[in-house]
């Protein structure tokens, strides 16, 4: 990218990052009147809240002796 091509742009607010939370704090600058910029680290919709997919996993190993957080490492990662 050549200089030149480098564009500035100001906005009341810069929101830092594209999860749930830096979208719901977008979403509400943005209808309180504010100017708001997003910077997302990757593409929108891509965010970690997303990928979560919802829910909560732990390895607790009380149901099955072979439940250890190392398998449950290994299967979420």
């Amino acid at each position: 990218m050549d200089i030149s091509e480098i564009q500035t742009i100001e906005h009341d607010v810069i929101v830092v990052g594209a999860g749930g939370a830096g979208l719901s704090a977008a979403i509400e600058c943005s209808s309180q009147g504010l100017s708001t910029g997003l910077i997302c680290k990757s593409l929108l919709g891509k965010a970690h809240t997303v990928m979560a997919e919802g829910g909560v996993a732990a390895a607790l190993g009380n149901v099955d002796n072979r439940d250890h957080w190392k398998v449950h490492f290994r299967d979420t990662m």
